[in-house]
C-alpha cells in the first residue's frame, strides 16, 4: 500500500506532445498494470521504424511481475516516438514504469510512465 501512495504522487498521466493519456486514480493505473518498477535505462535497440526495445536495469520493483528482480536487465517493447507514446530514450537516466504483460514480453509507453520529472526524453 505505501508504494502505491508512493508512486501515486509520481503518477505521469499527460505529455506535452500529441500522446494523449487517459487519467488514472494512481491507486487504479497500478491495479491495472502488471508490474511496476524503477529503473535506470541502459540501452535503446530500435526493431524497425516504429518499434525498440528498451533495456533497463532494475533498481526497485513495487509490483512484482514475471521474473523482475533488482539488478535485472528488462527489456521492455515501446513504440520509438514520444508523439507516439514512446518512453524516454535518455541512457542513464532513472525512470518508474507500468508495465503490461503481451505476447511473452513486457510493454509500456510513455502513459506508464512514472518520476514525472524525468520524462524529457
Amino acid at each position: 500500500m505505501a508504494a502505491i501512495a508512493i508512486l501515486g504522487a509520481l503518477v505521469f498521466t499527460g505529455s506535452a506532445q500529441a500522446c494523449s493519456c487517459a487519467p488514472l486514480p494512481p491507486g487504479e493505473a497500478m491495479q491495472r498494470a502488471d508490474a511496476a518498477i524503477a529503473g535506470r535505462l541502459v540501452e535503446v535497440i530500435p526493431r524497425g521504424r516504429v518499434r525498440a526495445v528498451y533495456r533497463y536495469r532494475v533498481r526497485r520493483v513495487y509490483k512484482p511481475g514475471a521474473g523482475l528482480r533488482r539488478g535485472q536487465l528488462v527489456s521492455v517493447r515501446s513504440t520509438r516516438s514520444s508523439a507516439a507514446c514512446g518512453l524516454p530514450t535518455r541512457k542513464g537516466r532513472r525512470y518508474g514504469l507500468l508495465l503490461s504483460r503481451q505476447r511473452g514480453g513486457w510493454t509500456s509507453g510513455l502513459c506508464g510512465l512514472l518520476n514525472r520529472h524525468k520524462c524529457a526524453g
